[in-house]
This record gives C-alpha cells, sequence and structure tokens, in this order.
C-alpha cells in the first residue's frame, strides 16, 4: 500500500460515514428494518426500495411541511402520504413486472 492511500482510505471512509451511514441507521433503528423477512435477493430488494422511498417521503414531508405557508397547505400535506403509499404499494406488490424482459 502506498503512503498515501491510508489518508486516502481514511478520507473515504470519513466521507461514507457521513453520508451512508446515517440513512442506514435510520431504516434500522425507527424504520423497523433490523431483519429482511423476505425469500430471494428480488424480494429483499422490493423490500429495501420500499424503505428507501419511505426514508425519502419522510424527508420529503419534513421539507415541504417547512414550507407551507397556511394551515390548509399542512391539512393537504397530512393527507398526501396516505395516497402515495397505496400507489406506491400497488405498484410494488401487485403490479405486474413491467420490466421488460431480453429476447
Amino acid at each position: 500500500m502506498c503512503a498515501s492511500g491510508g489518508a486516502t482510505g481514511r478520507y473515504l471512509k470519513s466521507k461514507r460515514q457521513s453520508t451512508v451511514e446515517p440513512v442506514f441507521r435510520t431504516l434500522k433503528e425507527f424504520m423497523g428494518l433490523r431483519k429482511v423477512n423476505t425469500i430471494g435477493i428480488k424480494q429483499a430488494n422490493k423490500c429495501m426500495h420500499l424503505s428507501a422511498m419511505a426514508y425519502n417521503l419522510k424527508k420529503y414531508l419534513k421539507f415541504i411541511q417547512k414550507r407551507a405557508k397556511s394551515g390548509a397547505e399542512s391539512l393537504v400535506l397530512c393527507f398526501l402520504p396516505k395516497t402515495v403509499l397505496q400507489n406506491v404499494a400497488w405498484h410494488f406488490l401487485k403490479a405486474p413486472n413491467l420490466v421488460p424482459t431480453q429476447a
């Protein structure tokens, strides 16, 4: 290993710890993703995508609620997640496979 490799490795580790690991901590501790209870890679992938979308939706709603100027806007935002999550759940759980297969 070269002399600068140690410094580069430490830098990359610190970047990862400050960007990626807090997301996994939140998913694990607050969103119940300690264990993926599915069979197969495809099902586990769906579970991770749904968890990531829920995390992003949570962040988005927090951002939007700060920007809401009236009580009516806040009220609309309270009912928005239910509709969005219903559509997402339908897409992932009931919709046919939408990815085209190669011949």
